[in-house]
């Protein structure tokens, strides 16, 4: 790696992509995946301790995708959903295509009415289940972003999540499209499946509209929830119930994927008593948290 562009968290992650050794690479499954922007677990192809399993139904992104993927990349033009004929639509705003139709109402009711274009293109495909899908092997995390077809992927994925210890899915507090699943759906479904709520990694929230705008700072009045990011995992006694792979893989998606320190130093105790990594590590790992997360002295054992 070009040591003029290492960033901060390829600090961190290089601590324990050093001394973890499972023996295999972590299974990542990323549906609604995008050639845009650099991907969440970009870092764990980099170090060669994961493999990652896309699935992009735009042709465009598809032949993007495979352009530029490694070995450890593998992509599937398909769309994810209840098995059948569907209909896609696709949004002017690629972020904002979906298989649901854009609700009118709710966008208005949020002053966001100019999103709801009239040059929406509908595209007539097939949609599969992930438990259908014959060379995807099981997943350990699962990443989506699929602009309301969350619900889906996960009622039809029921086996290849029964090893998983990590989702990360993108939920909805105010609804975009018509009928699409609200952030309870999700929660319900996913606890259905032996996960709970770890963190929002992040929210997103628009100001309601009103005749007074020009007198405010929009950024600073936006009290509205509109969607974000939660991370979910496995709930499960790390100590008595994982295998030695399993506390690994979710020990380096804690770091990597969704930004938990406090939770890798938890992990980290673990696989220090089963002799996964070495004793002092801790200290390596703190050593590189940024400076407001230190306590400026040695703590723990």
């Amino acid at each position: 790696m070009d040591l003029r562009s290492e960033t901060h968290a390829d600090r961190r992650r290089a601590v324990l992509s050093a001394e973890v050794e499972p023996s295999r690479r972590m299974n990542i499954c990323d549906v609604g995946a995008s050639a845009i922007g650099e991907a969440p677990y970009a870092g764990l192809l980099r170090d060669g301790l994961a493999h990652v399993y896309g699935f992009e139904p735009s042709p465009e992104q598809f032949t993007r995708l495979q352009e530029i993927k490694s070995e450890q990349e593998t992509y599937f033009e398909a769309a994810v959903g209840a098995p059948g004929k569907r209909t896609l639509h696709i949004h002017p705003r690629p972020g904002f295509t979906s298989l649901f139709k854009m609700d009118a109402a709710s966008m208005k009711a949020i002053g966001k009415e100019k999103l709801v274009s009239d040059r929406v293109e509908e595209v007539e495909l097939t949609t599969v289940a992930l438990d259908e899908v014959e060379d995807l092997p099981r997943v350990d995390v699962l990443k989506m972003d699929l602009q309301g077809g969350e619900l889906e992927v996960l009622k039809g994925a029921e086996d290849r999540l029964s090893e998983a210890v990590a989702v990360v899915s993108e939920v909805r507090f105010h609804r975009i499209y018509e009928g699409e699943p609200m952030f309870g759906d999700i929660d319900v479904e996913l606890r259905r499946q032996g996960f709970r709520l770890h963190k929002l990694l992040f929210t997103k929230s628009v100001m309601m509209p009103h005749d007074h705008e020009g007198a405010v700072v929009r950024k600073r009045m936006t009290s509205q929830l509109l969607d974000g990011d939660a991370v979910y995992v496995r709930e499960a006694d790390y100590s008595a119930e994982f295998s030695d792979d399993k506390l690994l893989f979710l020990l380096l998606a804690a770091d990597a994927m969704f930004d938990s320190p406090d939770f890798v130093l938890h992990l980290m105790e673990v696989a220090v008593e089963r002799g996964l990594l070495p004793k002092g590590l801790w200290r390596d790992y703190v050593a590189r948290l940024r400076s407001h997360q230190q306590a400026g002295k040695e703590g723990g054992a």
